[in-house]
């Protein structure tokens, strides 16, 4: 498959809070910069894990310019919607487009349950007033994860529609998914959890938009390396680290333990905003111990 605009490791950028919980651009800039000297492969705005869904509008915005400013050209900037009201997501997209991301991704609205077909047209709806390549992204935590089927109707009624961010966890659905779209259409399938690389690269997927890599990112380069240059038997043995590397993140906090972990390497990412809770001091101190037994921190 040629002209992949997400291959690789990809990294989910994280909201930078000082501890006032007041946005910090400074710090989501140098973050920038560290994914870019490690050699990452794309940058995601504004996703679930970059507490999107904790920031203003204003606030989303600018961060992506900031995005935009420092990696346009140099890697695929992906702009992610995660909003509740057509209008808004509408008004999101458009923003987006004026700052000049490379693609969008669409997070399905959530809380509330809603029918196929209202998913499929609030899909279709924003697919069609781009043209700007467009993924869909399947969230569990949403309480609308799509079927296989849901997702092949809008992936094979759009043109734009090239890619799908699957975070189900659910390798059976994944298959069935690849197994609905045609051979002839442009179909970019990313790993949407650092669990499953590994399974999405050997059902076709090309890459991973990862958490894990805004931290620790040649571990996520190192599974998709070893894939693409044909050594499975390596892939996996990355991958098998990373499950280690991601189980011992998720001691803690959601997000926090990632942001205190990233302090260890020198990387400042801050704070998290409430109600996410920062790591207790007992919290802290067994994630390094963990991530010191894996040779990450010293």
């Amino acid at each position: 498959m040629e002209n992949i605009l997400l291959k690789g490791a990809v990294t989910e950028l994280m909201g930078t809070f000082d501890a006032d919980e007041k946005l910090d651009l400074g710090m989501y800039r140098a973050q920038i910069d560290f994914q870019m000297e490690a050699g990452i492969e794309g940058l995601f705005c504004n996703g679930l894990s970059g507490e999107s869904l904790y920031m203003t509008k204003e606030e989303k915005l600018s961060v992506t310019k900031a995005t935009v400013e420092k990696a346009k050209g140099k890697l695929p900037i992906i702009g992610n919607i995660a909003e509740m009201r057509p209008c808004d997501a509408r008004e999101m997209l458009d923003n987006y487009v004026d700052l000049g991301v490379d693609g969008i991704c669409i997070t399905q609205p959530y809380v509330f349950g809603y029918g196929n077909d209202a998913i499929v047209k609030f899909y279709c709806d924003l697919a069609q007033a781009t043209d700007l390549p467009v993924y869909i992204y399947n969230a569990p935590q949403t309480n609308n994860t799509m079927s296989p089927a849901v997702v092949a109707k809008i992936v094979n009624n759009n043109d734009n529609v090239i890619g799908y961010k699957d975070s189900t966890q659910d390798i059976i659905h994944l298959q069935t998914l690849m197994a609905s779209i045609p051979e002839d259409k442009h179909f970019e399938c990313v790993a949407g959890s650092d669990a499953t690389i590994f399974p999405t690269l050997t059902v076709g997927g090309c890459g991973i938009v990862s958490l894990v890599s805004a931290v620790f990112p040649q571990p996520i380069i190192d599974v998709c390396d070893a894939w693409f240059a044909g050594d499975v038997t390596k892939a996996f043995e990355a991958q098998k680290r990373v499950l280690e590397i991601r189980t011992a993140l998720k001691s803690g906090p959601l997000l926090s333990s990632y942001k205190y972990a990233a302090s260890l390497i020198g990387l400042e990412l801050g704070y998290v905003r409430g109600p996410l809770v920062e790591p207790t001091e007992a919290q802290k101190a067994a994630l390094k111990e963990n991530l010191l037994k894996l040779g990450l921190v010293k």
